[in-house]
């Protein structure tokens, strides 16, 4: 149970590192090193790194030991489509079940109306703010009730955290996210399923475009860096 207790404790900590980018892309984890600077022993961080591997956020090859996973064009468009899929399908379930009111989506919009826009500079702050918003996104896929649907989401949920928190960096981005969210739980709430699919795509399809240009922007930089 100690074990237990320590390795979540561990792969929590990782994860957020990676989510904010304190372990940056292709950075080498060295178990060693980490369980020193933790003072903890080496076999929960074992563990931890196998539960991140899992959720694609790090990779570990034979000889080079375990990396932190890299950010690309292609893994945001995989990563996307994936979401697209199970969200949608999400409001397609409620359609089948004539679910028009989701009490825990609402609450969660709701706790989002009255969050200040953190610093840049605090990670912690902007990470907790991140979480508030994408619990519109997990507690529309437990609204459906299909619990592989949400084991498929929560699969892809910590990977997909990377990308969103660049997105959420961008102050002005919560405010139109909430006003969003608010518009396909209307369009729910009053039965028009399809619409409401229709506007998460467009609402979907506007993250994924914003972080694509983003990454691009981040690469063709590096390019210039590398060649000055």
């Amino acid at each position: 149970m100690e074990i237990k207790t320590v390795t979540n404790t561990v792969t929590e900590y990782l994860r957020r590192q990676i989510i904010t980018g304190e372990l940056a892309a292709n950075q080498r984890i060295n178990e060693t090193d980490l369980a020193a600077d933790l003072k903890i022993s080496r076999p929960p961080i074992r563990e931890a790194l196998r539960i991140l591997e899992n959720e694609h956020l790090v990779i570990n090859s034979p000889r080079k030991g375990t990396k932190v996973t890299k950010i690309s064009i292609e893994d945001l468009k995989d990563i996307y489509q994936a979401r697209e899929m199970l969200e949608c399908y999400a409001i397609d379930i409620l359609k089948t079940k004539n679910i028009r009111i989701l009490p825990n989506v609402i609450a969660s919009v709701e706790s989002t109306s009255r969050l200040s826009i953190p610093s840049q500079n605090d990670k912690e702050a902007v990470f907790n703010y991140l979480k508030a918003f994408v619990d519109f996104h997990i507690k529309l896929i437990e609204s459906a009730g299909n619990n592989w649907v949400i084991h498929f989401y929560n699969s892809i949920s910590s990977h997909l955290a990377r990308y969103q928190f660049i997105y959420l960096y961008i102050p002005g981005s919560g405010r139109r996210s909430t006003e969003e969210h608010n518009q396909i739980l209307d369009f729910i709430k009053t039965g028009n399923y399809g619409k409401a699919k229709k506007f998460l795509k467009k609402h979907i399809s506007y993250t994924f475009e914003f972080l694509r240009k983003k990454i691009l922007e981040a690469e063709l930089e590096g390019t210039k860096n590398s060649l000055t």
